[in-house]
């Protein structure tokens, strides 16, 4: 059976405080795990909440990513949700448990979107016809 999206969840407790709360570092992070995944970047939108807390989504070729940090808890939430054979997944998500100091990280993968009548490999950009 194959799977249209493939979907990592990121619960990430005892997150640096300081790093949750600085929209620039963020976007770097968040950025630098498109890369480490081997994603192609179309666009990041990044926004700091008042008095404190970020969110924001790199748009992928084969998706996005996403942030949303809560400093009064320590906690980071991270979202990728990606289309095609060769993400890696692993990769990125190890980089941002580093990179937000997370002291108990939660890591979901789920499937999305089976589809049973695929045969092979998925292409996720297909040529306009």
């Amino acid at each position: 059976m194959n799977s249209l999206l493939d979907l990592v969840l990121m619960d990430l407790y005892g997150c640096d405080r300081d790093r949750l709360t600085d929209a620039s570092l963020i976007r770097q992070g968040m950025l630098k795990a498109a890369e480490l995944m081997g994603a192609e970047v179309m666009g990041e939108s990044f926004h700091t909440f008042q008095p404190w807390g970020v969110s924001g989504t790199v748009t992928i070729a084969e998706s996005h990513l996403a942030v949303h940090t809560w400093p009064e808890y320590n906690f980071a939430a991270v979202t990728f949700e990606t289309c095609g054979n060769n993400m890696d997944h692993k990769r990125a998500y190890e980089y941002l448990i580093r990179f937000f100091h997370a002291r108990d990280p939660k890591i979901t993968l789920q499937k999305r979107g089976f589809m049973d009548f695929l045969e092979g490999e998925l292409e996720y950009k297909r040529e306009a016809g």
